[in-house]
C-alpha cells in the first residue's frame, strides 16, 4: 500500500484562513475629568473630524493625538524626558 501525499493541504490551510490580521498594541485605560465647555467642544469636534474624514473618530482618538502633539510641542518637556531616559530617577 502506497501513502499518497496532499502537496496542496498547506495551500489549502492557508486559504481556509482569515484576511483579518490584527496588530496588537498596549493601551491604558484613562479616568479623567474635563469641563462641561471642553466637553461640549470634544463632542463638536468628534461630529466635525467624523464627517470630515469619513471614519468614525472617537475620544480616544482625539485624546492619543492632543497628547503626543503636546508633548512634541512642549519644548522644556522635550529636554527634561530625554534626560530622564537617559538617567532615570
Amino acid at each position: 500500500m502506497t501513502a499518497i501525499t496532499d502537496n496542496n493541504s498547506t495551500a489549502r490551510r492557508s486559504s481556509e484562513r482569515p484576511m483579518l490580521q490584527i496588530n496588537r498594541l498596549n493601551h491604558v485605560r484613562l479616568n479623567t475629568k474635563i469641563l462641561d465647555a471642553t466637553d461640549e467642544k470634544l463632542r463638536k469636534y468628534l461630529q466635525f473630524a467624523t464627517e470630515q474624514m469619513d471614519t468614525e473618530i472617537t475620544n480616544d482618538d482625539v485624546v492619543e493625538y492632543a497628547l503626543n502633539l503636546l508633548f512634541d510641542r512642549d519644548s522644556p518637556f522635550k529636554s527634561w524626558f530625554k534626560r530622564e531616559v537617559k538617567h532615570p530617577s
